[in-house]
């Protein structure tokens, strides 16, 4: 979710050249259409895009065939090139899916400069927020392990603003299926994303970890304090008007979580 996101600021500027389809996962990829930054979207798996490993299907041959100009962001070794440019695609341009080690610019600096563009503005969704809204969203999971502020400090923090008398809800979604939360919690059922985005919206509050939701967060303007322990906030931090990154070694306190919540509700 969060590399996809992070890819959508370059997508926007394509489209600013023409029209722009986006293939993928459709939770992840409607999202582009919801931010306004792709006129279509489709379903890899219905397209049958898996055999552009081995020979291209009719189904994905017809699909692609009416494209001018793909852009693909994987890792590829000369295969996918090949059987785009075999099913009509003249202008095929292949980067690998991430920025490359020792990168020390922000990621989404990244796909823009494998398309030679210098910037764009960071992607944002303007939704409409679930009403009521919600108090304090917590998201204690991401798409690695390394990547999460220790369970037992979110639990810590979810009893510090309940004393404050503040309601907390936590967002658990395919990422987090091992982590146990107490039984008298608030959890938000499951949704899509361009859902999710809604629910983020309307919150007064995010916590999160270095993760695709912390994104999400962001780009929707929710006030977010993200977290990070072993990752570079300077590359992969959420892009928003009301993110605050909290950087430790290992990793920040419940304290320094806090007094961070406190700068970022008071902007």
């Amino acid at each position: 979710i969060g590399d996809f996101l992070l890819t959508c600021p370059a997508i926007g500027r394509l489209k600013e050249q023409g029209s722009v389809d986006v293939l993928g996962q459709p939770n992840r990829i409607a999202l582009a259409l919801l931010g306004g930054v792709a006129d279509a979207v489709h379903d890899y798996e219905r397209t049958e895009w898996h055999s552009v490993f081995s020979t291209p299907t009719d189904r994905l041959v017809q699909f692609l065939q009416h494209f001018d100009r793909a852009v693909v962001w994987m890792r590829d070794e000369g295969q996918i090139l090949h059987q785009l440019q075999k099913c009509g695609i003249r202008d095929v341009r292949m980067f690998p899916g991430l920025p490359p080690q020792g990168w020390n610019k922000h990621a989404s600096q990244y796909y823009l400069e494998t398309l030679g563009m210098k910037s764009a503005s960071p992607f944002a969704l303007d939704v409409d927020p679930v009403v009521p809204g919600y108090d304090v969203l917590i998201a204690p999971g991401s798409g690695g392990i390394h990547k999460n502020w220790p369970l037992d400090e979110y639990l810590n923090l979810a009893i510090r603003f309940q004393q404050e008398g503040r309601s907390v809800t936590w967002i658990l979604g395919p990422a987090e299926e091992k982590i146990q939360l107490p039984a008298e919690v608030r959890v938000l059922p499951a949704m899509s994303l361009c859902e999710l985005a809604s629910v983020l919206a309307s919150a007064r509050l995010y916590v999160g970890n270095d993760s695709g939701i912390s994104h999400l967060a962001a780009a929707t303007g929710c006030p977010a304090v993200v977290l990070f322990g072993p990752t570079d906030p300077v590359v992969w931090r959420p892009l928003g008007r009301k993110v605050v990154c909290v950087k430790g070694v290992p990793w920040p306190c419940v304290d320094e979580v806090l007094d961070n919540v406190k700068q970022v509700e008071q902007n």
